[in-house]
């Protein structure tokens, strides 16, 4: 790992001493506790309320430690049959589940009227189901609006002026005609599946992956572990991000940006740490213009239930980013392009 790369959030110097359980900053003498060997360099005290809201309730909590079903779950509308065959049959399960123990525990209590200790056991196991949706609300209306979300998404074919994989490949093809080696920094990379899939793989580059959530980081690092790819981690802060200034040649953010504490400030962040010339790009939840009611209420309550916007905040583009490009390239998420100005 290179360390000079890497700032203490303190007194803003790279001079580390660094082992597995813990980070010294030989400047200031400040040190930062790690886990498996990831330092946490972030101020807990200095975290915004949303993103400790985020990190607590979210990504350390159910939707983390199953990130990798709970997430395409909560597309599943969106996303081709083809690809979702396998959440739809849980989505069937769970629905057809949940209308038999309801009707039975109907049937029993105001029917009947006549209970047994199974009964009293349902209706335990139901309070408590209950209790859940209350808590993940976003999972009772997925349940609710599935079907007929993708009998909206069927009769409304959007189709994007330019899509997600075309361009993931002129931005790469452009990166891999670079002779030097370069610095990958994906932020909230969480599990490392869109950093993986997408194409940034083929090109001669050193990675870094940050997130807030060690639920999250943890299985990313095990997940580029496993597929033999060298990455260093830190848990950090997206909105103090503990890197030297222009140190990275690419900096991306898949599916976050619109739910921090301050967008805004991540923006000026990932700036900041791009090097002159250097790549910024952002995905995130954004309604195409033509979108239905359904939609809409599915945008809502769903996709975009946990974010603090719902849109590319164009208008928060620091002033060192050029070029800037939106492009809706699915119903319900934009992709945002940019440059750091040389």
């Amino acid at each position: 790992m290179n360390l000079s790369k890497f700032q203490c959030l303190k007194c803003k110097q790279s001079a580390w001493t660094a082992y597995s359980t813990l980070w010294k900053c030989e400047s200031c003498g400040q040190t930062y506790s790690c886990v498996r060997g990831v330092p946490r360099l972030y101020l807990e005290g200095s975290l915004g309320d949303r993103d400790l809201k985020l990190r607590e309730y979210f990504y350390n909590g159910f939707l983390g430690k199953y990130y990798q079903y709970v997430m395409p779950f909560l597309s599943l509308p969106a996303r081709p049959a083809k690809m979702s065959w396998k959440g739809w049959v849980a989505h069937a399960t769970i629905s057809a589940s949940l209308l038999l123990l309801t009707a039975y525990l109907s049937y029993r209590f105001f029917w009947i009227r006549h209970v047994s200790a199974i009964d009293v056991g349902l209706l335990a196991l139901f309070v408590l189901i209950c209790l859940f949706f209350y808590k993940h609300s976003y999972l009772f209306f997925l349940l609710l609006l599935a079907i007929p979300v993708k009998i909206a998404v069927s009769l409304n074919r959007f189709k994007p002026v330019t899509s997600f994989p075309e361009i993931h490949a002129k931005l790469i093809e452009g990166l891999l005609a670079r002779t030097e080696r370069l610095q990958v920094l994906d932020i909230s990379t969480g599990t490392c599946n869109s950093l993986y899939r997408h194409g940034w793989m083929r090109l001669n580059a050193d990675y870094t992956g940050l997130d807030l959530s060690e639920t999250m980081l943890l299985q990313g690092l095990d997940f580029m572990t496993k597929q033999n790819v060298p990455m260093d981690f830190v848990l950090g802060d997206a909105l103090q991000l503990p890197f030297e200034s222009e140190t990275f040649d690419v900096v991306l953010n898949y599916g976050a940006l619109n739910g921090y504490t301050d967008s805004k400030q991540a923006l000026e962040e990932m700036a900041r740490v791009a090097k002159k010339g250097g790549l910024v790009l952002v995905l995130d939840e954004q309604l195409h213009d033509s979108a239905s009611f359904i939609e809409k209420l599915y945008f809502k309550t769903v996709l975009s239930s946990h974010n603090v916007i719902h849109r590319c905040p164009v208008e928060w583009m620091p002033d060192n980013l050029e070029q800037v490009k939106v492009h809706q390239v699915y119903q319900f998420y934009y992709l945002c392009t940019a440059l750091r100005k040389c």
